[in-house]
């Protein structure tokens, strides 16, 4: 199928808004020259000013700026690849008022899949749900790469998975773990509707 024979999907598009991404594009491209293949991105202090500044939230902002880096492309991982261990983690933090417990990594054999538990530590609150808009960031002397795969959980806790490739080394003395702010591309505002009434059948 050529692109002559798809639907047209109706979209709104003009030169202003073309001049503004080309702009957009050519910035882009320059940073990456001008990086020239390094992870480069501002701290957290830096991060905030910018987000005040522009309106944009924390963790959309990171995730566009860590976009902005040459090396951040899709990364695929063989699913079918052979799991071959399990990796003990076991490292906790506590920041504001909730506990972080990075438990273990299934290891496959060129991917790992890591287990992140969040815990509202308050525990005697019940009208709390806990929303991570988080991603995880692995410092060693390789490159990697970070997929979060998402989360589950309710009230005060919550899990969440992220796929890291090329996979972790089996020692762990080198490697370092941080959570960063991370906006969820797929993620949206819901209505909440509550279902609260008696049904019969």
């Amino acid at each position: 199928m050529g692109w002559s024979s798809l639907r047209v999907i109706p979209n709104i598009y003009n030169e202003e808004i073309e001049a503004i991404d080309e702009a957009l594009l050519d910035l882009i491209h320059k940073r990456r020259e001008t990086a020239n293949g390094r992870r480069m991105a501002p701290d957290m202090e830096k991060l905030e000013q910018l987000s005040a500044k522009y309106g944009i939230e924390l963790p959309e902002l990171s995730m566009l700026i860590h976009g902005f880096n040459d090396q951040v492309r899709p990364v695929f991982w063989e699913e079918s690849s052979e799991l071959t261990g399990v990796l003990s983690i076991m490292k906790k933090t506590v920041s504001g008022d909730c506990e972080y417990m990075l438990t273990h990594a299934m290891q496959y054999e060129d991917y790992s899949r890591v287990a992140l538990d969040i815990r509202y530590l308050p525990e005697s609150r019940q009208d709390v749900m806990l929303r991570p808009q988080l991603t995880l960031a692995v410092i060693g002397e390789g490159q990697y790469t970070v997929n979060p795969q998402g989360g589950r959980g309710g009230g005060g806790r919550s899990k969440m998975e992220f796929v890291v490739v090329p996979r972790l080394p089996d020692n762990l003395e080198n490697i370092e773990f941080s959570l960063v702010p991370h906006a969820m591309h797929m993620e949206q505002t819901s209505k909440e509707i509550k279902l609260d009434k008696q049904v019969d059948f």
